[in-house]
C-alpha cells in the first residue's frame, strides 16, 4: 500500500484530534485556579478529558487523576491502531508495550515495599486484550523469584531471570533499566519492517530519543552516582541517531567537564548551553526539544508515519504538563514558577 493511501485517512483523523489539545488559554486558566480541586473541575468542564475524569468525583488525588489521564492516552493509541495494517499495526502495538512495562515496574516497586499486589492490579494501565501478562497470576507472587517465574512465557522472563536470586534493593534499578532496553530494542526491530521511508523516519525519532536518554544517564551517573565507566556503558541504549558505540564509549569514559564539551559540539548542546540550572531542568529540556520536533512534523504535514507518532507524543507531553500544573498548585508555586516546569513553552501571563 502506498503512503498516500495508508496515511490520508489517519492524518485527517490526527489533525482533528490535535485540534482538541489544550490551548495556551487553557494552560493559563488551569495555572490560575486557586486549588487543585478547581483545576480538576476545569479539566472536567472544559476539555476532552471530561469523560475519563468523570468517575474521579470530587477527588484532589493527583495520582488518581494521572492514572485516568494515562488511560486516556492509551485509549487514543487504541483508536489509531485499526487505521493500520500489517507491520505498521504491529509497530503501534509494540509502542503500547511501554505501558505494560510501566505496569511491571509498579509491581516490582510494590514487591520491594511488601505491599499487597492485588491492590496494584487496580492501577495497571493496559487492557488485557493488548497485554502479554496474566496480572491475576502475577498478583499472587510472594517474592521476587516467584514473581519472575510467573512471567515465564512472556517477553520479560529472560530479561529478569538473572536477577531472581539477587538482593532486591540492589537490583531494582537494573531490572527497570533492562526492561527499558528491551522496549527500545523491540521498537527498533519492528521499525525495520516498515517501508524504507517510514523506517528511516521512525528510526530518526527513536534515535534522537535514545541519544538524549543516554546523555542524561551518563551525565547523572558520573555526577551523582559515581558509577564506573563499564557500568555506564552496560546500561546505555543502542540504536541512537547521532552517537555510535565509540562515541558513547568516549562519553562513558569521560569526566564531567569533558562530557559537557562533547555534548556542546552536537545538536544537543541546548542541554548545557544555558544559564539555568542544568540538573533541575535537564529532563524538561529533553522533553521540550522533542516536543518542538513533533510540532514541526505537523507544520510539514507529510503523508508518512510522523504525524501519528507526533500526535501521541504531544498528547503525552500535555498530560505530563497537566500533572505538573496540579503538583505546582499543591506546593503553591506561582504562575511564573509553574511555567518553568512545563514541557510546552507558555509565553506571557494573559493577565
Amino acid at each position: 500500500m502506498g503512503s498516500e493511501r495508508r496515511f490520508a485517512a489517519i492524518n485527517t483523523k490526527i489533525r482533528v484530534l490535535k485540534s482538541k489539545l489544550l490551548t495556551k488559554k487553557d494552560y493559563i486558566n488551569l495555572i490560575k485556579k486557586d486549588k487543585v480541586k478547581d483545576q480538576i473541575s476545569y479539566l472536567k468542564e472544559n476539555t476532552v478529558y471530561k469523560d475519563v475524569l468523570e468517575d474521579t468525583g470530587d477527588t484532589e488525588n493527583i495520582q488518581e487523576v494521572e492514572t485516568q489521564l494515562k488511560k486516556y492516552l492509551i485509549y487514543q493509541y487504541e483508536k489509531l491502531i485499526p487505521y493500520f495494517t500489517g507491520e505498521y499495526r504491529k509497530l503501534f502495538k509494540s509502542i503500547l508495550l511501554r505501558f505494560e512495562i510501566e505496569d511491571l515496574k509498579l509491581y516490582l516497586r510494590a514487591l520491594g515495599r511488601k505491599e499487597d499486589l492485588n491492590k496494584i492490579k487496580k492501577a495497571t494501565l493496559l487492557k488485557e486484550s493488548y497485554s502479554n501478562i496474566n496480572f491475576d497470576k502475577l498478583s499472587k507472587s510472594k517474592n521476587l523469584e516467584e514473581f519472575i517465574e510467573n512471567l515465564k512465557g512472556t517477553l520479560y522472563y529472560n530479561v529478569l531471570k538473572p536477577y531472581s536470586k539477587e538482593e532486591y534493593k540492589r537490583i531494582l534499578y537494573y531490572m527497570e533499566m533492562n526492561l527499558d532496553r528491551l522496549y527500545f530494542n523491540l521498537l527498533k526491530a519492528q521499525s525495520l519492517k516498515l517501508d524504507k521511508k517510514d523506517s528511516l523516519l521512525f528510526g530518526e525519532i527513536l534515535g534522537k530519543n535514545i541519544d538524549l536518554l543516554n546523555i542524561e544517564w551518563i551525565y547523572r551517573g558520573i555526577k551523582f552516582y559515581n558509577l564506573s565507566s563499564e557500568e555506564l556503558i552496560n546500561y546505555t541504549l543502542s540504536n541512537g541517531y547521532e552517537f555510535n558505540y565509540e562515541a558513547i564509549k568516549e562519553m562513558c569514559y569521560s569526566k564531567e567537564e569533558r562530557l559537557i564539551e562533547i555534548v556542546l559540539s552536537t545538536r544537543y548542546n541546548f542541554l548545557f548551553d544555558t544559564e539555568k540550572d542544568v540538573d533541575l531542568y535537564m529532563e524538561r529540556r529533553i522533553e521540550r526539544y522533542l516536543y518542538y520536533q513533533f510540532i514541526n512534523a505537523f507544520k510539514k504535514g507529510k503523508l508518512d508515519i510522523t504525524l501519528s507518532i507526533a500526535y501521541m507524543h504531544l498528547l503525552e507531553y500535555e498530560i505530563r504538563d497537566i500533572i505538573s500544573i496540579l503538583e505546582a498548585k499543591k506546593y503553591d508555586l506561582s504562575l511564573m514558577e509553574t511555567k518553568e516546569y512545563l514541557v510546552r513553552k507558555i509565553e506571557g501571563s494573559d493577565e
